[in-house]
């Protein structure tokens, strides 16, 4: 009974506060914004749209454009590497038979070179051996002032020479080509201790071309020929002449 007394009390007291907020303004302070809510979910797919409608056609003008004109040619490219050599291939067969050729000319012997020559009478001069004394001198092909004999034609020529000598004697067979120095070919040597007249001799085959020049030489050392014996001699002559 006490506690309704209490509460009955109050409602009293403020039923004027009461009353007067009713008949004037009243305030509150504002309360402060609320969190940020989590986004939503994403919608769901619309509906396929419909086709809509064909354009108009477009208009041809019947024109075609002219072609241009060509680029220049581009930089070469870098040379690819270079490829193995493949392995050799088998032998083709053997080709057909060609036809009979027709006979050649008759030859003519008296057109043919008939080069050949020998001397006698060995002279030194430095360590050269002229044979001064000319025998055969077919063509004019040996000069008994220099020694030398001198091509005409190319192929296939002999020389041989003889000297008697009166003591040691070394002789050499010496070759000069047209554009080259002269070389010595080859070289007979003789011991001759009783200094008694002794033969040296050699010879050899050469092949030769036109301006080639073939003569004697000594070594300067042992050059004792016997000048009055006219055994001595040097020879040379075309066995047959080189088809080029």
């Amino acid at each position: 009974m006490a506690r309704f007394c209490l509460f009955f009390t109050f409602i009293l007291l403020g039923f004027p506060y009461l009353i007067w907020c009713q008949s004037q303004d009243c305030s509150v302070a504002k309360g402060q914004d609320g969190e940020t809510g989590r986004p939503g979910r994403d919608g769901r797919s619309g509906q396929k749209g419909d086709h809509g409608d064909p354009g108009t056609p477009g208009h041809s003008t019947g024109l075609t454009a002219s072609k241009g004109d060509a680029g220049d040619p581009g930089t070469p490219g870098v040379p690819g590497k270079i490829g193995y050599i493949g392995p050799e291939g088998p032998p083709g067969p053997p080709g057909d038979q060609g036809p009979k050729g027709t006979k050649g000319p008759v030859a003519d012997t008296k057109a043919q070179h008939r080069a050949a020559f020998s001397a006698i009478q060995p002279r030194p001069r430095d360590n050269r051996v002229l044979f001064s004394q000319i025998i055969t001198n077919e063509e004019n092909v040996y000069d008994s002032s220099t020694g030398e004999f001198t091509c005409k034609e190319a192929g296939y020529y002999y020389f041989t020479f003889q000297v008697v000598s009166l003591g040691d004697l070394c002789l050499q067979l010496w070759m000069k080509k047209r554009e080259e120095a002269g070389k010595k070919l080859l070289s007979f040597c003789d011991k001759n201790v009783r200094n008694h007249p002794q033969v040296n001799s050699g010879g050899s085959v050469l092949n030769l071309d036109p301006g080639d020049r073939v003569w004697i030489e000594t070594d300067g050392k042992n050059q004792r020929i016997n000048q009055i014996d006219n055994s001595s001699n040097f020879s040379g002559f075309l066995l047959f002449p080189r088809g080029e």
